[in-house]
């Protein structure tokens, strides 16, 4: 599969719970036992990424004496929960995007209440949550991160920042440093809301049952959405590829009644290969190479066979910006070599690789693992996107005040390009953000 660690953990097969938190209680210094446990995990991590990883070499990084420095940290941790970050910052020294430690999940889930991304070269909060505590504090869409906690949010290391907050050790509360279009920086400190999961076995209440049941409320962020806005568009916003073949077929059908469909891979992080196929498929009439898979002992093509008469034949324009990554990159790149389409938005996410979950072991019986790279994907130009990314056909971006203001001149100037007139501020109302229920 090619899947992105922002949506991770919501897509692994039975824990789709968000996160894990290490913010709550105060913690005591770490004991014999727990030190243990976690040099046992960050010694499995290491024979895993030794016997997995696509790349024996691990292109030239110096894998063992990253993980004899993390062994040396662990001496000095205050918790087993503490030990596991250092096991997360041991993995990342690979800087991979699809090779990532996956910590067991604790029964406290962390929603901060606010989305940020990058736009352009600027990291920009892109939408806020209705009567969270960011929006108490004055956080709004369009305020430019200068800092977040001890992070000065770049392209480079964005991904890292996401991580560690989405994956790794979200935080009970943020420090931001904030500059408005017009005003000058200010500090804005935000709470997370926090759902506590019972620490339980009782039957049809286990832990694990409450955060599989949490899953629902999460899921919903990431349900396909399609306007019909007339004869000549449909608009259909896809934000993660993992859907049965079944449903793409069914959008896709309803596409066909157009002349045009903008396809909206913003905020897309990947999701599974076969899907990547399905896609693919669906718009030509033709069988695609999309590339090559270099894994650790062969090299394979991927190819997504078409769907026929029953693909989709008019005219496709494809969205995307900084947050679409992996599959959704893939997809927009194939559009540009076969020429069966336009491309519009920002340069994409840059994280391309082929990857599987592999499980590891568990923790109070909570599962835990690594994300890997198995293979790298090299596209039938012969280019590799990962750490570059997919530069539109025509770069657009929207301002500070279009994010305040709910403005989204990409879909609307996407719009014009299929004959339709569409305001800024119409697609905010077709496409409203959607929140997890919890």
């Amino acid at each position: 599969m090619l899947i992105h660690t922002r949506s991770l953990w919501i897509i692994v097969a039975s824990f789709a719970a968000l996160v894990f938190a290490i913010c709550c209680a105060a913690q005591q210094k770490i004991n014999k036992v727990d030190q243990e446990r976690a040099r046992g995990v960050l010694l499995k991590v290491k024979d895993a990424i030794d016997k997995n990883y696509y790349d024996p070499t691990f292109h030239g990084y110096d894998l063992n004496a990253r993980f004899q420095a993390a062994d040396q940290k662990l001496a000095d941790v205050s918790s087993f929960e503490m030990g596991m970050n250092v096991v997360g910052w041991a993995v990342q020294g690979l800087a991979d995007s699809h090779t990532t430690f996956l910590p067991p999940l604790r029964n406290v889930l962390v929603y901060s209440g606010w989305r940020m991304e990058m736009v352009g070269q600027t990291c920009m909060i892109s939408a806020i949550e209705p009567n969270s505590d960011a929006w108490k504090q004055g956080l709004r869409p369009g305020d430019i991160v200068q800092k977040v906690d001890d992070y000065q949010p770049t392209r480079s290391n964005f991904g890292q920042i996401r991580y560690i907050f989405s994956v790794l050790a979200p935080l009970a509360q943020y420090h931001f440093v904030i500059a408005g279009t017009s005003q000058p920086a200010r500090s804005v400190t935000t709470r997370s809301r926090l759902v506590n999961i019972p620490l339980t076995n009782m039957p049809g209440a286990t832990t694990t049952q409450q955060l599989q049941r949490s899953a629902e409320g999460d899921w919903v962020v990431y349900k396909t959405r399609a306007v019909e806005v007339n004869d000549k568009l449909m608009i259909w916003k896809l934000p993660i590829f993992w859907l049965p073949e079944s449903e793409v077929k069914r959008e896709v059908s309803a596409a066909r009644k157009h002349e045009t469909l903008i396809l909206d891979l913003r905020d897309n992080g990947g999701g599974r290969i076969d899907d990547l196929r399905w896609l693919i498929g669906t718009f030509f009439d033709h069988d695609v190479t999309v590339g090559e898979m270099v894994q650790r002992d062969k090299t394979e093509p991927l190819k997504a066979t078409s769907f026929g008469k029953d693909a989709f034949t008019g005219k496709l324009i494809v969205l995307v910006n900084s947050e679409s990554a992996s599959a959704a990159e893939v997809f927009a790149r194939t559009v540009q070599l076969e020429k069966r389409g336009v491309v519009i938005g920002d340069r994409t996410a840059g994280a391309v690789r082929v990857a599987k979950i592999i499980p590891l072991g568990q923790a109070a019986r909570i599962p835990w693992g690594m994300e890997m790279s198995i293979a790298r994907l090299i596209m039938s130009d012969g280019a590799d996107l990962e750490s570059n990314g997919v530069t539109p056909d025509t770069l657009m971006l929207p301002t500070s005040a279009d994010l305040a203001a709910q403005r989204d001149p990409v879909l609307s100037a996407a719009a014009q390009l299929a004959g339709v007139q569409l305001s800024p501020e119409q697609p905010a109302k077709m496409f409203p953000v959607v929140w997890p229920t919890y």
